[in-house]
């Protein structure tokens, strides 16, 4: 997904809610009506918001399980807020090339 794209820099944005269709390489699980983007005055932009069941709604990077993001950078890092009583859960898959 990721691997043609430059990734020569110091990073290399994949999960980014501003703009236009930033959902759209993303595999939704779940009712579309409770995940969504809005805009947060805390963060000072669009960020995703998935309500109910953190079993049932899901947002899956790439939509295709075969294909992989490609990407070669050293560090990975999440930006994530959680409010207080609420259900996370995140999967990550690494494999070494």
């Amino acid at each position: 997904m990721f691997k043609n794209e430059y990734q020569g820099g110091p990073f290399v944005e994949i999960f980014s809610a501003q703009g236009k269709n930033t959902g759209t390489k993303w595999k939704i699980f779940g009712n579309p009506s409770v995940i969504g983007k809005e805009y947060d005055k805390e963060v000072k932009g669009f960020v995703f918001v998935l309500e109910g069941s953190s079993q049932t709604n899901k947002m899956q990077l790439p939509k295709e399980t075969k294909q992989t993001l490609g990407l070669i950078q050293q560090f990975l890092v999440l930006q994530i807020y959680v409010p207080l009583g609420q259900d996370f859960s995140a999967e990550l898959l690494t494999v070494s090339v």
